[in-house]
Parts: structure tokens; C-alpha cells; sequence
């Protein structure tokens, strides 16, 4: 009996369903890398920017590091330094799927407590 047939149908099957994992893997590391590089500028620019008053510096670094400024929102008090950011991302193969844009979003909270930062 040949099973050649067999074969050639089960990878038929297989190969869009491999090619979806691979697509989906794709995308859920674009939007975890976003995620961390949001973070991560947003820390940077609390510890290096929380003494100073001048909120333009904040969107300035935002802008060099190609973030939206769109929906930042910059809350300053004298203890803490709070940045608030969201924007959106194409999707690279969510489209197949109906999923157009991601959402990336921040909220991160700087306390000053005993000369160190503490983030929240």
C-alpha cells in the first residue's frame, strides 16, 4: 500500500497552520520589543529628568526615540514624576487575522525617596 498520498496531504494541511504560529510568534515579539523600548525610555527619562521642571526635554527624548507624543501625559510633583504614554502600531501579519494596529502603552511612576528613584 502507498502512503505517499498520505503524506503529501497531511503536510498540505500543516504548512498554513506552521506558517500562522510562525506569523503570530512574529508579532507578539514586535509588540513585546515596542512594549520594552517604551518602558525603558520612559525609566530613562525619569531618573535622568526628574529634577528638572521643563517638560519639553521629556517630548524632545520621546520624539528622538521615533515615540509618539500624541497621548503623553507628564505629571510633576516635587516626591514623584509620572509619565503616561499610549500609542499604536501596524501589525505586521495580524492583518490575515482582521487585527490591523496593537496598542502600546506605558504608565510608569518615578518616586524620589532617599536620594534613589523607585519605580511603580
Amino acid at each position: 500500500m502507498n502512503k505517499k498520498g498520505q503524506t503529501l496531504v497531511l503536510f498540505i494541511i500543516l504548512i498554513p497552520i506552521l506558517l500562522g504560529l510562525a506569523a503570530l510568534l512574529v508579532d507578539t515579539s514586535y509588540i513585546v520589543s515596542k512594549n520594552v523600548e517604551l518602558k525603558e525610555l520612559s525609566r530613562t527619562i525619569i531618573t535622568k529628568l526628574y529634577q528638572e521642571d521643563d517638560e519639553q526635554k521629556i517630548i524632545e527624548m520621546f520624539k528622538n526615540n521615533d515615540i509618539p507624543v500624541e497621548n503623553l501625559e507628564i505629571d510633576k510633583n516635587s516626591d514623584w514624576l509620572k509619565i503616561k504614554n499610549t500609542y499604536e502600531i501596524e501589525s505586521i501579519f495580524g492583518k490575515i487575522i482582521g487585527l490591523n494596529k496593537y496598542k502600546i502603552k506605558v504608565n510608569i511612576t518615578g518616586k524620589f525617596e532617599n536620594g534613589k528613584i523607585k519605580f511603580e
